[in-house]
């Protein structure tokens, strides 16, 4: 193919028409990206650029400044809350009460027994017996859910609804 019939062809209305329209195509084209780089340009310098001045490295050095404060802040809340769960298994944290008629021409069912115990099942039995002239108070130390001291059918069944 010779340069004079590359020439002929070129300048048949047809070729003319196709070229000229893909060179309109190709300019919508690069119109297009140029549109889209230049907004691409506007929201990446508006990222950089922090709302206080500063740059997008200080707003990130910023952030993981005040993350890393953070986890110091949770791991010492962390240690605070095991130090508590510790101290909160010594608390007395279950009850039992059952009170009744000590003696049978009493009623009313003012004495009682009263059962006090922590995590462990140690604590206290208080007893408390109601007669006419007065009401005394007896405490019984618990460990473990036993007592080394004898505990009256009351007493222990404070001591049971104190355990369950």
């Amino acid at each position: 193919m010779g340069w004079q019939t590359l020439v002929d062809w070129a300048h048949q209305p047809e070729v003319v028409a196709g070229l000229l329209l893909a060179v309109v195509v190709l300019t919508v084209w690069n119109l297009f990206l140029a549109w889209r780089w230049a907004k691409f340009n506007r929201r990446w310098k508006l990222l950089l650029t922090h709302t206080e001045g500063g740059s997008l490295e200080h707003t990130l050095y910023e952030t993981l400044r005040r993350v890393a404060l953070m986890e110091e802040t949770l791991k010492a809340h962390g240690n605070h809350l095991q130090q508590l769960q510790s101290q909160t298994n010594q608390c007395l944290q279950h009850v039992g009460l059952v009170r009744y008629d000590a003696f049978p021409d009493m009623g009313g069912q003012q004495s009682f027994a009263l059962a006090l115990l922590n995590e462990h099942g140690d604590g206290v039995v208080l007893s408390g017996i109601h007669s006419r002239q007065e009401m005394r108070v007896y405490a019984k130390p618990i460990q473990k859910r036993t007592s080394p001291i004898g505990l009256s059918e009351e007493e222990q069944q404070a001591l049971r609804r104190a355990s369950s």
